[in-house]
């Protein structure tokens, strides 16, 4: 019996090619790739940082998730999603002004409380846990009174 070998020369190559299709892959399934169409971030947004925040994109039933590999801005025109770098291939920075969300919404499942964000005409829904969403919903609410021409609260 013939035993099959791959040269050691080609583990980092093909590990790297299965990193970056995996990455690639991922931010098909998940609608980065759609969104970053329309929203890739052009550089720093003012506001609020959050480092390794958790969260998910896509559809509801096959969302991808993020876990703890996000870095979210919140600002008063609107809120920046990275990746961490070596997630970031095929998925750049994206820039969602307030304008475009169509509504936000929070929700619990057991003891995590998260938010979701609906952008309008556009599939993917996003999913921020913790204080990077309550913070995104509140902000969110703060532009919607200022575009009304309500007293901020």
């Amino acid at each position: 019996m013939q035993q099959f070998s791959i040269p050691e020369w080609l583990f980092i190559p093909g590990f790297v090619a299965l990193w970056l299709g995996i990455c690639a892959a991922l931010g098909l399934a998940g609608g980065w790739h759609s969104l970053a169409k329309n929203f890739r971030a052009v550089g720093p947004a003012p506001g609020e940082r959050f480092h390794f925040v958790s969260g998910s994109m896509g559809r509801p039933l096959f969302p991808v998730s993020y876990g703890s590999c996000l870095f979210a801005t919140v600002g008063e025109s609107g809120f920046r999603l990275s990746l961490f770098f070596l997630f970031r291939p095929f998925s750049p920075p994206l820039f969602i002004p307030w304008s475009e969300v169509e509504w936000i919404e929070s929700r619990s499942l057991f003891l995590f409380r998260y938010v979701v964000i609906r952008i309008r005409n556009h599939w993917p829904r996003v999913l921020i846990r913790g204080a990077a969403g309550a913070s995104m919903q509140q902000a969110y609410m703060h532009s919607k009174g200022a575009a009304a021409g309500l007293p901020p609260k």
